[in-house]
C-alpha cells in the first residue's frame, strides 16, 4: 500500500524524498524527432535517484494522510517506519523491487544504488512528421542589398544569357570594318609608303606686290 501511494505522489509532484535512501526524481524528456520513422515522439518521463535526501515537507504528510485515510500524525509515523524498514532491508543485502519505479540495492562500497525499471513513461502518442514540399511557393530572398522573391530568382537564373554584356561584339564589328577598309585602301593604292601619304601637288598662290621700289 505504501509503495503504491508514494509512487502516485512521485508522479504528481515529480519529487519524493525518502530519508536514509535518497530523493527520487521524475525527469521530463523533451519531444524528439525520429527522421527514420518520420514521426515526433511525445515528451516522456524517466525516474532517477539522488543519494542525498531532504526531509519531507508538511504538505507531503498532509497528502499522505489523505491518501491513506489516516490522521497526519499516524501518517508521519507510518512513513518513518516505512523508510526505516526500507533502509534496513537494503543494508542487509536485500534487493527491493519497487513496481513502476525501479530496483534498490546495496553497492560494493556500501552505498545505495538505484536502477530504473522504467525507461520512459509516455502519456501521449507519437505524431506523424512528413516533410511538406510546396512547389512554386514564393518567399523572399536577400540578394546583396536587395530583396527579391524566389520566383524572380528562378527567372533570372533560368535565363543567364540575358544578363551577360555583349560589348565585345560591338568592338569586334568595329575592328572588322576597319580591317576591311584598310584592305580595300591598299588594294586600290598598292602597298608602299606613298600609298599611305598625301600625293596632291601643292601650287603656291600668286599675290600682288605689297611694296614699291623708290628711284
Amino acid at each position: 500500500m505504501m509503495y503504491e501511494k508514494l509512487y502516485q505522489y512521485l508522479l504528481q509532484h515529480n519529487k519524493l524524498p525518502v530519508p536514509g535512501i535518497g530523493t527520487f526524481l521524475l525527469e521530463k524528456i523533451p519531444a524528439q524527432v525520429e527522421f527514420s520513422n518520420k514521426r515526433i515522439n511525445p515528451p516522456a518521463y524517466t525516474i532517477s535517484m539522488k543519494s542525498a535526501a531532504t526531509s519531507p515537507t508538511t504538505n507531503f504528510f498532509s497528502w499522505l494522510a489523505n491518501a491513506l485515510d489516516l490522521g497526519e500524525r499516524d501518517a508521519i509515523l507510518k512513513f518513518n517506519d516505512f523508510a526505516f524498514d526500507l533502509k534496513k532491508q537494503v543494508e542487509n543485502g536485500d534487493t527491493i523491487n519497487w513496481n513502476g519505479v525501479g530496483t534498490i540495492t546495496k553497492g560494493l562500497g556500501g552505498e545505495i544504488k538505484f536502477s530504473s525499471d522504467v525507461i520512459s513513461i509516455a502519456y501521449e502518442t507519437p505524431v506523424a512528421a512528413e516533410k511538406v514540399i510546396r512547389e512554386k511557393a514564393e518567399h523572399n530572398v536577400r540578394v546583396g542589398e536587395d530583396q527579391r522573391t524566389s520566383a524572380e530568382m528562378v527567372e533570372m537564373l533560368s535565363h543567364p544569357e540575358a544578363n551577360k554584356s555583349y560589348w565585345w561584339a560591338y568592338a569586334l564589328a568595329i575592328a572588322l570594318a576597319a580591317f576591311v577598309f584598310i584592305g580595300w585602301h591598299f588594294s586600290q593604292n598598292g602597298i608602299s609608303v606613298s600609298s599611305t601619304s598625301n600625293n596632291q601637288v601643292l601650287v603656291p598662290s600668286v599675290t600682288n606686290t605689297t611694296y614699291k621700289i623708290l628711284p
